[in-house]
């Protein structure tokens, strides 16, 4: 458990979350934020004034060993299956220590969390909390030999509607399309979903923006150390089988998720170390 010599008055608080989970509260002049030590995942962040720039699923669990439904699970050292390991790895099931909290001289407040116990790697985790939310992803090799890894920012957001919303940001990209199991283009400039989505579009570094206009506001997502994007809403039938997500919440949400994964793995030499930053910020949309 983290000190309460990390709190900042009226800014930086530790509180108890659900589930008997440690949560951080952070107030800004320009919005709040919540983060869990389970995971170093963000649960939450608001613009003053705006619909939360986050969803987070009122199935989710909050226990120890399972990751949160919503908001930005870190997913590190891979993504996806293998065989007899958590799915999407254990960056996310795990608790993260809280190393420093700093309120900065235009009033954004950083958090620095350090993941424990990661074998061969040293992850520490920046969030900044200020009109935008940045997360920064720091990943050092500790061993002797080349360590390879993925990592991605499996950021959900809170949507007023599926088939209001439009993606842009990677026209012209190829993708697989986990669903179909094929390799596509995205031919069209925006990318409306209607059906269940599951894309990893590789070798692409673009900043994605989702226009939103029943919440009047566009979420712009800019991104570097990352070169894959990838799309994904559950759809109907997969909002069903899932124990922690209601069958109708994939009407409100929609992930556009930035890192590093499939052909676009890190290797890291001995002593190197890979950064990927993302920035989430949001605007209103001119009528």
């Amino acid at each position: 458990m983290s000190g309460k010599n990390l709190e900042i008055p009226g800014h930086v608080s530790l509180a108890p979350g659900a589930g008997g989970l440690q949560k951080v509260l952070v107030k800004t002049a320009w919005s709040s934020a919540e983060i869990y030590l389970h995971g170093a995942h963000v649960t939450g962040f608001q613009k003053k004034g705006e619909p939360p720039l986050l969803f987070m699923s009122a199935a989710s669990e909050f226990t120890a060993g399972k990751p949160v439904r919503g908001g930005v699970p870190v997913i590190f050292p891979w993504f996806g299956a293998r065989e007899g390991l958590p799915f999407h790895a254990f960056a996310r099931i795990t608790t993260w220590e809280l190393k420093e909290t700093s309120l900065l001289p235009n009033g954004a407040v950083t958090l620095r969390f350090i993941l424990p116990d990661a074998e061969n790697f040293h992850a520490e985790y920046l969030v900044t909390v200020a009109e935008s939310l940045t997360l920064e992803l720091d990943v050092g090799n500790t061993g002797d030999m080349d360590a390879t890894f993925e990592a991605c920012l499996h950021t959900y957001f809170q949507i007023s509607g599926i088939d209001a919303i439009s993606i842009t940001g990677l026209a012209g990209t190829s993708y697989q399309d986990k669903v179909a199991g094929t390799t596509e283009t995205q031919t069209a400039d925006a990318i409306r979903i209607s059906s269940e989505v599951d894309r990893v579009y590789p070798d692409t570094a673009a900043t994605t923006e989702i226009e939103d206009p029943g919440f009047g506001r566009k979420i712009r997502i800019a991104k570097s150390g990352s070169n894959s994007t990838v799309v994904w809403n559950p759809w109907i039938d997969k909002s069903k089988r899932m124990p922690d997500f209601g069958d109708e919440e994939y009407l409100h949400m929609v992930c556009v998720e930035s890192g590093n994964v499939a052909q676009n793995n890190v290797t890291l030499p001995p002593g190197g170390h890979a950064v990927m930053k993302v920035e989430i910020s949001s605007e209103r949309l001119l009528s």
